[in-house]
């Protein structure tokens, strides 16, 4: 793929100076290439300027293809670049995240060409990597929702920082068995045990917790679809809510040092069942009141199982239009890579606990990706516009009204302290209920508000 092809890397930063020992390696002929701090590096004769120059150093220069391998990657700059090389009909390749491009083997699938992934939520995270292996190596670390579209990207990124092994805990033995195979060729191995446990069932939560003895929880399992949950408010409290206190409670019991909850900018708005829920898994993680115990807040993780992405290709593909919930609604998006990276960081940052925010950007109208979906598909389907769901907003904000953030030791990670709320006087509101799956609607709805205020 790459041998002998004349090639022009954009960025030399740790990133692009990695990808060029390798290019190399592969046979490929690194020609130029360009980088915003050229100046400061010495010794490179091949740097030729910044990427700004990239039309004139392709129009002087027999290219054969464009690397991308800076160590920031925006989706501005990937598009930037695409329709460049498009002009001459080159081919264009992306590295991954760096926080994963050594869980690859070898180049080939350390560049690929770019996808709407790339062009829609590139954004510029770059963590400490020495920081969390500091904290992370040699631990036992479990993480909840292992076989999720989250869960798994940071099962791998674990695996290259020398834990001593990862507890894989998912209620799907489908996807438990995929990222087992996936982390290690087999089923069984001791680094990376299987846990085929639901967090709704309190006793066996408590139970897998005490012969695991995890040092570290990410705890990432969840409902998380705004409209499923909406029509179902008692899935909200009975997975979210009770769920994370089942996992908070075994944490605690087996003196786990470190804790993450995974939550969602939906949290910020609190609009619907879902980011009534998350709201409140948030309290009660810092009302715990341990040190290390915070959460971590995400814009939507583009890509990931039932993401408007994935609906926008299927409805696409399979119904010849693409349903969007009105001309100018936006969202903030990340990548699953990135998702991960902020969870693991998260366990590093030096702050007092609360809530962590990835400030990721401007947000993106919808309605631009599904352009890009239809133009990747290759058909004729159309554009449909309708009508906001129940529990979703026009515009999604990463913080609420009352929330004051902070800053942290990474520029684009903010910190928001939610009123704690104690474990305990969550599950006195619901011991009154036999059966939270019998709850009518309105009294489930009712009863996650309530919660959320206390």
């Amino acid at each position: 793929m790459y041998s002998d092809k004349k090639i022009l890397l954009v960025g030399y930063g740790v990133l692009g100076s990695e990808l060029l020992v390798d290019l190399e390696k592969a046979g490929a002929v690194v020609e130029v290439i360009l980088d915003d701090r050229h100046s400061d590096i010495v010794g490179e004769n091949r740097i030729r300027g910044p990427v700004s120059d990239l039309p004139e150093v392709l129009d002087q220069s027999n290219i054969d293809l464009v690397v991308v391998g800076a160590s920031l990657i925006t989706s501005a700059m990937i598009s930037w670049v695409n329709v460049q090389t498009q002009r001459f009909d080159l081919p264009i390749y992306v590295a991954p995240e760096r926080s994963e491009i050594h869980s690859m083997d070898n180049l080939h699938e350390v560049t690929r060409r770019p996808g709407i992934e790339d062009l829609f939520a590139r954004s510029s995270l770059e963590v400490d990597q020495e920081a969390i292996s500091n904290v992370v190596a040699g631990q036992r670390v479990m993480v909840t929702g292992a076989g999720g579209s989250i869960g798994r990207r940071t099962v791998l990124q674990l695996a290259r920082f020398g834990v001593e092994s990862v507890g894989l805990l998912d209620r799907d033995d489908c996807l438990l068995h995929d990222i087992a195979v996936e982390m290690s060729g087999q089923m069984f191995d001791e680094r990376f045990p299987l846990f085929h446990v639901d967090i709704q069932n309190r006793g066996q939560v408590l139970k897998t917790f005490e012969s695991f003895h995890p040092d570290i929880v990410l705890h990432s399992a969840a409902l998380k679809h705004v409209t499923t949950l909406e029509a179902n408010p008692a899935n909200a409290l009975s997975v979210n809510v009770l769920g994370t206190a089942n996992v908070l409670e075994a944490s605690i019991a087996v003196d786990s040092g470190l804790f993450v909850n995974v939550s969602t900018d939906k949290a910020a708005s609190r609009v619907g069942s879902l980011g009534l829920s998350k709201f409140i898994g948030e309290r009660m993680t810092r009302g715990e009141g341990r040190a290390g115990y915070r959460s971590v807040r995400f814009g939507n993780v583009i890509g990931s199982r039932g993401s408007v992405l994935s609906s926008f290709r299927l409805q696409a593909q399979h119904h010849g239009e693409v349903n969007v919930r009105g001309e100018t609604t936006s969202r903030f998006f990340m990548t699953e890579g990135e998702a991960a990276s902020l969870v693991l960081s998260t366990l590093a940052q030096k702050e007092p606990d609360g809530t962590y925010v990835f400030e990721v950007g401007e947000p993106v109208e919808i309605i631009r990706l599904a352009n890009a979906v239809i133009a990747e598909v290759g058909n004729q389907a159309e554009i449909r516009i309708v009508s906001l769901e129940p529990g979703e907003v026009r515009h999604e904000k990463l913080f609420a009204d009352d929330e004051s953030p902070s800053n942290t030791s990474v520029p684009e990670v903010r910190r928001v302290e939610p009123p704690p709320l104690d474990r305990s006087l969550v599950r006195d509101r619901l011991a009154s209920v036999d059966d939270l799956f019998d709850l009518e609607h309105d009294v489930a709805r009712q009863l996650l508000e309530d919660l959320a205020a206390l």
